[in-house]
């Protein structure tokens, strides 16, 4: 998804993308691995945590490519989510659709120390809202970054769920979020999409949550 969320920028060709918002200023995170070397009682955790491709509607595919969860070009209010930033080990998965209005989704699962998954929640929280007000510039385009929270019901122990809008002109772009954790367990679920809507985006969070 390296394209869906540098989509947060409103334009996938651009090299280099700034964010900058009225208290701070911060360039994008470099690339970084999607997954990390796991063992096989990692995989064997991890993988039941990940969506399949039967919780997608017909059209959608799972993004194989090497780089498809990469976060260069990416805002690291974002990155640090889909990250999972201070977990032990994570895999990430990202499915897409090419129909008319192409869409994706990431999905980064992750283990952490007893005691920290649910701190991680205030964390990465406040992380992602210190985008808000800000602009994401890519190239010759330039978005002004609002953020509001979203309700997708139940984020387990802890966590939340929230509407990246880009803006450039009359265009709008949308990343939908959630963070939720159970245990020591966490999820991250991102939708990079062109509709404002968030029903589509609620039915996948409610299936991410049931599996943590």
């Amino acid at each position: 998804m390296a394209g869906g969320l540098a989509a947060c920028s409103a334009s996938t060709t651009a090299t280099s993308t700034t964010t900058t918002s009225t208290s701070t200023s911060s360039t994008s995170t470099t690339a970084a691995p999607p997954t990390t070397t796991l063992t096989q009682a990692q995989e064997a955790a991890l993988k039941p945590l990940l969506l399949t491709g039967s919780d997608f509607p017909s059209g959608w595919a799972q993004d194989t490519a090497t780089d498809a969860a990469g976060t260069k070009g990416t805002p690291s209010c974002v990155a640090d989510l889909v990250l999972l930033k201070d977990s032990n080990t994570r895999s990430s998965v990202v499915f897409a659709d090419a129909g008319s209005s192409p869409t994706a989704v990431i999905q980064t699962v992750g283990l952490f120390s007893p005691g920290k998954a649910t701190a991680s929640a205030k964390m990465l929280k406040s992380t992602f809202e210190s985008c808000n007000g800000g602009t994401l510039s890519s190239g010759q385009v330039k978005a002004t970054i609002g953020i509001k929270a979203i309700s997708v019901g139940s984020t387990g122990d802890a966590g939340f769920a929230a509407q990246m809008i880009l803006t450039e002109g009359a265009q709008s772009s949308y990343l939908d979020v959630l963070y939720a954790v159970k245990g020591s367990n966490g999820t991250f679920l991102g939708w990079s999409t062109t509709t404002a809507s968030t029903t589509f985006f609620a039915q996948l969070a409610a299936i991410a949550v049931a599996k943590l």
